[in-house]
């Protein structure tokens, strides 16, 4: 009776491990069609980008005497760069090794805030926020495409969390060989334990709790910087300067050191 028993339970085993390999590679097939659609749609998306930045810039040649629509087609145009350096950084999630075959530009770091803020004046404008450049650089650096993705992420960051009539302020300076830029403005208040893990992704501190967003800005920033060898860290000034709709606001940094 005892082997009668072991019998039993060796065949529910090789019954159970029968039917996980089965559900295994049904799952098996099913990731390689969702890779495969993806893989499509990524194809379709590069496309469809690449057609939108050669109309806008056709557009933004033609209408050069015509200074709101060339305004609206050179923004049409960034935003293209835009969804390009964001399809580059998929490629990287998808396969960490897509970084070896990028190929890196030499880029202005200065140009590169400068075209984010551009991109990003509407949405500014329609939150009543100011984004300022304030100082010069001439610093070039070896840039992959998802650099883009950097000025960007911070200065949308900033103009999602000031309040009305705040200022995202980008400072541009030296410090011995290296160009330090520091992105400056007045957001939801951070505490000490919460601004190590800023950069964590999908962390958002109990302030941010009931704003939009999904906590992803300053990890893919912080991402991008790792692919460049720049030093970026987060840090705090002013704090509870007041309160607004419940939330405490204090001045917040972004510093990078390239």
């Amino acid at each position: 009776m005892r082997y009668d028993k072991q019998n039993r339970q060796r065949e529910r085993l090789q019954a159970e491990i029968a039917d996980l390999k089965i559900h295994n590679e049904r799952l098996a097939r099913e990731a390689q069609g969702i890779k495969e659609i993806l893989n499509s749609t990524l194809h379709e998306v590069r496309r469809f980008s690449a057609q939108l930045n050669k109309f806008s810039e056709r557009l933004s040649r033609e209408t050069e005497g015509q200074p709101q629509i060339n305004q609206t087609a050179q923004s049409v145009l960034y935003t293209a760069g835009m969804i390009s350096s964001r399809l580059a950084y998929t490629d990287i999630e998808l396969n960490p090794r897509a970084l070896e075959s990028q190929t890196p530009l030499r880029s202005g770091i200065y140009k590169k805030f400068d075209k984010a803020r551009r991109i990003l004046a509407e949405e500014a404008r329609d939150r009543g926020v100011t984004i300022r450049l304030d100082g010069e650089s001439r610093v070039e650096i070896d840039a992959l495409p998802v650099f883009e993705l950097l000025p960007f992420v911070l200065l949308e960051n900033g103009i999602k969390y000031s309040p009305p009539e705040q200022t995202v302020n980008v400072a541009f300076s030296t410090s011995g060989r290296s160009q330090v830029v520091t992105v400056s403005s007045v957001g939801p208040a951070v505490t000490d334990a919460e601004l190590p893990r800023l950069f964590e992704k999908g962390f958002r501190g109990a302030q941010t709790a009931n704003l939009p967003g999904e906590g992803l800005g300053l990890f893919l920033a912080q991402q991008v910087c790792n692919f460049h060898d720049i030093s970026v860290r987060a840090e705090t000034g002013r704090r509870n300067l007041y309160t607004l709709d419940g939330i405490s606001y204090s001045d917040f940094r972004i510093v990078l050191e390239f």
